[in-house]
């Protein structure tokens, strides 16, 4: 029994792993070659998926990323193209600057980054420039890389201020049950002194009844006396 892999020149894959939770991005990013319309026509590029991301998210992080190559970034909203004017990447380029055109397509629940890179009348392939495309390979993946990363930062961040949101309710909770305790304490002393003052009333309540019946002898002694004055 024989197993043939195949693998074309067209379709070429770089993994790259990174540590993120599991409700994040999948734990593998695969760049692939492939040739597809840009501005510039049907040219050569490399795609990377990015799990979990919008596509603004993505442009954001490409912005910053693009930063150390110290090109003309712009946007072409005509072709919704993030151009890199002149940019420089010595592992590609070399003493050349290149141009870097930048596309997003946002999915259901991710974002496909594609990348295009003139050298200046030709485009990073697999093909002519293998060494070139292996460091654009890199840097898509660093890309990705850098997108996972600032999504769990957010993430953690989220996480973060959930955490103490819960331990300000918990503190609140056991104030609430501190106050409560302390109602319950005082409570307490109040029905114990209500308790005394109920016996003290029941002993005034006898001693009341008794000065009562003592009082009607006086009333009593003294009508007699009034009829005997009649």
């Amino acid at each position: 029994f024989c197993l043939l892999v195949l693998v074309t020149p067209s379709v070429l894959m770089a993994q790259v792993t990174a540590k993120t939770p599991e409700t994040m991005a999948a734990p593998k990013s695969l760049v692939v070659e492939k040739e597809s319309t840009m501005s510039q026509g049907s040219k050569n590029g490399l795609s990377i998926n990015l799990p979990k991301a919008n596509a603004k998210f993505a442009e954001k992080v490409w912005k910053d990323f693009a930063k150390q190559f110290k090109g003309d970034y712009k946007r072409d909203k005509k072709n919704d193209e993030y151009f890199s004017d002149n940019a420089t990447v010595g592992t590609i380029g070399g003493a050349n600057t290149v141009d870097m055109y930048m596309k997003f397509s946002e999915g259901n629940d991710n974002t496909t980054a594609t990348i295009w890179i003139d050298l200046g009348g030709a485009y990073v392939n697999s093909s002519d420039y293998s060494d070139k495309y292996a460091e654009a390979e890199k840097m898509l993946a660093n890309y990705a890389l850098t997108v996972a990363r600032k999504q769990t930062k957010i993430q953690l961040e989220e996480q973060q201020n959930t955490q103490k949101d819960l331990e300000k309710e918990l503190k609140r909770a056991e104030e609430k049950n501190k106050n409560l305790n302390q109602d319950i304490e005082d409570w307490k002393k109040k029905i114990q002194k209500a308790e005394q003052d109920i016996q003290t009333n029941l002993k005034l309540q006898e001693e009341t009844k008794v000065k009562i019946e003592s009082q009607k002898k006086v009333v009593e002694e003294v009508q007699k006396k009034l009829q005997s004055l009649n």
